[in-house]
């Protein structure tokens, strides 16, 4: 059972922003070291942060002194989240969801990012924390429309392709869901075991990166076993270990090869 403390959502946020005098910074890691649940809040809102910097890293043109000093970490939070689901819920009504994803949230990465396929890794892995939790939505089309969700996805990414069959290592096809990739549609396949474990395989156009062989990364507790095949780049990620994300990554990149 977690101990009980005193650390509030906006103390919490304020350590995240570096903003605590030592004290309370030392409080406020003593709670954490006892508290896994708060712990895993903290982690989630570094994930996050880090994925926004990395998005909006290409338009940056000041630096923290242009910031306001004086602020609410906690209610400028959840200001910022509120306004940023105001604005998807706008477009997304209105039909200009995919243009405003495209245009706004996911500028193409730099040339040397995408010659060295670095990008790949963090996106696959981006990818599959937005849906690896999810309980109702985890996918856009099921299984069940199999041939449907295959063709669909296989047309926008321009690459016909099949979904691996993966019963015999034990994981089912939950479903896929087409993405905006570096200003190109990409396609995630979702799959699941009867424990539930989740893994996402990303599909992305990977135009004028070298072909590679298995390069294996971690981040944010994510293991992802990645390989670019001429223009087209591909990417496993799991909370698995690393022996068997390899065993079932060589499966889904045999059938691939074969397809």
């Amino acid at each position: 059972m977690s101990e009980r403390h005193d650390i509030g959502e906006e103390e919490l946020s304020a350590y995240l922003d570096g903003a605590l005098d030592p004290a309370r910074a030392t409080a406020v890691e003593a709670a954490l070291a006892a508290d896994p649940a708060l712990a895993q809040k903290l982690a989630g809102w570094r994930s996050r942060d880090a994925a926004l910097r990395a998005l909006f890293a290409p338009y940056a043109t000041g630096g923290n002194a242009d910031l306001p000093q004086k602020r609410r970490h906690a209610r400028l939070r959840s200001t910022a989240i509120a306004y940023a689901a105001g604005i998807a819920i706008a477009f997304f009504a209105g039909g200009g969801g995919d243009y405003f994803l495209r245009a706004n949230l996911d500028p193409p990465p730099a040339a040397a990012d995408r010659a060295s396929d670095a990008w790949l890794a963090q996106t696959a892995r981006e990818v599959f924390l937005t849906y690896v939790r999810e309980v109702r939505h985890p996918v856009e089309v099921g299984a069940d429309e199999h041939d449907h969700l295959v063709g669909w996805l296989g047309n926008r990414i321009e690459k016909t392709f099949t979904a691996p069959e993966l019963d015999g290592l034990g994981f089912a096809l939950v479903g896929g869901r087409l993405l905006p990739v570096g200003g190109a549609p990409g396609a995630m396949l979702m799959y699941e075991n009867a424990q539930g474990d989740r893994m996402t395989i990303l599909i992305a156009r990977n135009p004028g990166a070298r072909d590679t062989a298995f390069q294996f990364s971690q981040g944010d507790g994510v293991n992802t076993m990645r390989w670019v095949d001429g223009p087209i780049a591909y990417a496993i990620s799991a909370f698995f270990d690393r022996p068997a994300l390899e065993a079932v990554s060589r499966a889904i990149y045999r059938h691939f090869q074969e397809s």
